[in-house]
């Protein structure tokens, strides 16, 4: 799935200056942030106030908080160069911590799978509570969103 952004008329008109007519997008965007100060643009993220927060409010994903704190979690890679390389993740507090991070099941999928694949990865997409999976009582490796609280 192809995610939208929709853009000021101002912003639409400037970057469609840098593209052909028979170019996608994707393709005009990539070039000129291909043409930026990546230094600068990283500086001038850093010395930004955000109000984003990983944690989340109504206490994590669903599916993780079925499961008990310290539950590893897993993605198995099965085809192609990566076959048979696998990641973990553990539940803590309905979140993952991967990488000493709380992330959502779809943030950590997407964080570990940059650390396996590099660019090779998707920038976005991740169906964490599918791509993860755990190992349920009889001892099988089933998908996260499978988890339920009794």
């Amino acid at each position: 799935m192809v995610g939208t952004i929709n853009l000021d008329e101002d912003l639409y008109r400037e970057l469609g200056q840098y593209g052909n007519r028979d170019e996608s997008w994707n393709v005009i965007v990539a070039r000129v942030l291909e043409h930026l100060d990546g230094e600068a643009a990283r500086e001038d993220r850093e010395n930004r106030t955000t109000t984003f927060n990983r944690e989340r409010p109504e206490g994590g994903n669903p599916a993780a908080q079925a499961l008990e704190d310290g539950t590893v979690v897993r993605h198995r890679y099965n085809r192609g160069e990566y076959d048979g390389q696998t990641v973990e993740a553990t539940v803590r507090g309905g979140q993952l911590e991967y990488d000493e991070e709380l992330w959502s099941p779809s943030g950590a999928a997407r964080e570990a799978d940059r650390d396996v694949r590099g660019t090779d990865a998707r920038d976005s997409g991740y169906r964490g509570p599918t791509w993860w999976e755990f190992q349920d009582e009889s001892g099988e490796w089933v998908p996260l969103n499978t988890a339920t609280s009794d």
